[in-house]
């Protein structure tokens, strides 16, 4: 007994342990969240994508994040700048770049966290939506058995296959279960929040037909082929847009780069400089900061590209 009461001790303070992200969160919340939480259009349409990215923050919470993130970067970034350009390199302008080049790891920063948002979303959706057509199906053989709407988004919420579908119709049964909603507000409330706008629709049009009567399961069986054929349609597509990609990465990044080391190089034979920058600092820039940048812009582009082609 004393050693289960012990276990039960030790989870309890477990659970209670919170990590570092949700202190941080905190933390700057109490910064600088609390004023940034005006009740408005703008912060409402934030609370919604943070809903479909599935972060547990408020928007106050995630601007406050995001400010004192970037300045913590800004500032960590100052001294190795300073120390390239004044220390090492010795350049007259050092101060102009060490200013510039924290300026940009500050704005960079800041634009993470949206694009991080925007991908969390774009990666829900689109793993919603190949899950979808097999749901579909699935929901149509259960409208076809006679049971009730509550019990076919129970069954399909129990799935452990599609995780992202399953966890759609989770949040509809809470609705119901804890919130003690109808299922007609469960399903449209849990449509509203969805990442997908082909889920949305199909939820809408799904609790549409609970609410006037209809023929169930020929509706669903319909929506699954449609979905499954857009969603076809939609691969091509985004193949297509692979291999846009991967031109770009040839003609521009790799003959780009080419062109500005062979420019270094004839800065460095006529004995000349740009903008008070030499070819070894040139080349410099180009091995540690455009040449980086690049790969991971076009890493960016080509990954999330590919999340949608799976």
């Amino acid at each position: 007994m004393a050693l289960a009461l012990r276990t039960k001790k030790e989870k309890v303070v477990k659970t209670d342990k919170k990590s570092f992200a949700d202190k941080y969160n905190a933390l700057c919340y109490r910064t600088l969240g609390k004023r940034l939480e005006p009740d408005n259009d703008k912060t409402a349409k934030l609370a919604a994508r943070l809903r479909q990215a599935d972060m547990n923050l408020t928007p106050g919470m995630y601007l406050a994040r995001n400010y004192i993130t970037a300045l913590i970067v800004a500032t960590a970034s100052f001294f190795p700048y300073f120390f390239i350009f004044a220390m090492m390199i010795d350049s007259e302008t050092w101060f102009v770049f060490t200013l510039a080049l924290t300026a940009v790891s500050g704005a960079g920063t800041l634009m993470v966290f949206p694009l991080a948002v925007t991908s969390r979303i774009s990666n829900k959706a689109s793993k919603i939506e190949q899950e979808l057509p097999f749901t579909l199906s699935e929901l149509s053989i259960l409208a076809s058995t006679g049971l009730s709407p509550v019990e076919i988004v129970r069954k399909i919420a129990k799935r452990e296959e599609s995780v992202e579908v399953s966890g759609e119709f989770k949040r509809a049964v809470y609705k119901i279960d804890i919130e003690g909603k109808d299922i007609i507000t469960a399903l449209s409330e849990t449509a509203r929040d969805s990442p997908s706008n082909v889920f949305r629709e199909t939820i809408w049009d799904l609790a549409n037909m609970i609410h006037q009567g209809g023929d169930l399961d020929g509706y669903l069986r319909n929506k699954a082929d449609d979905v499954m054929k857009s969603k076809r349609f939609s691969q091509k597509a985004y193949i297509e847009q692979l291999a846009t990609y991967s031109e770009i990465y040839v003609t521009l990044v790799l003959l780009g780069i080419l062109l500005i080391g062979v420019g270094a190089f004839l800065v460095d034979a006529l004995g000349i400089n740009v903008m008070g920058l030499t070819s070894d600092m040139l080349l410099l820039g180009l091995t540690f900061g455009l040449l980086p940048m690049a790969i991971i812009v076009i890493g960016i582009l080509v990954s999330a590209t590919y999340s949608r082609t799976e």
